[in-house]
């Protein structure tokens, strides 16, 4: 429900946008998870999140509430933001993806694709440089 000023968010930390394929997405669900589980070294890393949701409101919430995600959620309302970025399966569904953005918004580094024995979590790590997961 607030305003997320994402020029101002980029010029103090790298962003790190999260796509989940659809609200209901197990494997999403669980990436949100991993990652949250090495937040004490991406926070070392002067990383932040966003993730990028198709769906209802309501479902994103259920969402954020089963992974304790603690970074904000947006609802790509009619997957306008992952047409913009060629990430759209189909009219309802946005290609899991991991996106790195520098200060200007443009996408530094991208992982796409997700599935239930690869998550891109070690390549994500990898380009921040943090080093646990290299």
């Amino acid at each position: 429900g607030s305003i997320i000023d994402l020029k101002e968010l980029a010029s103090k930390k790298r962003v790190v946008v999260i796509t989940i394929k659809t609200a209901l997405c197990p494997v999403c669900k669980n990436q949100l998870i991993r990652i949250k589980g090495k937040l004490d070294e991406l926070i070392a890393c002067n990383v932040t999140f966003i993730v990028l949701s198709p769906g209802s409101v309501d479902n994103i919430k259920k969402v954020k509430s089963i992974t304790n995600f603690p970074f904000p959620f947006i609802l790509d309302k009619n997957l306008e933001i992952s047409k913009s970025l060629n990430l759209t399966i189909d009219d309802f569904q946005i290609l899991p993806s991991i996106l790195i953005l520098n200060e200007k918004l443009d996408i530094e580094w991208e992982q796409r694709g997700r599935n239930a024995f690869f998550f891109g979590d070690p390549e994500l790590m990898k380009t921040l440089r943090c080093s646990s997961w290299i």
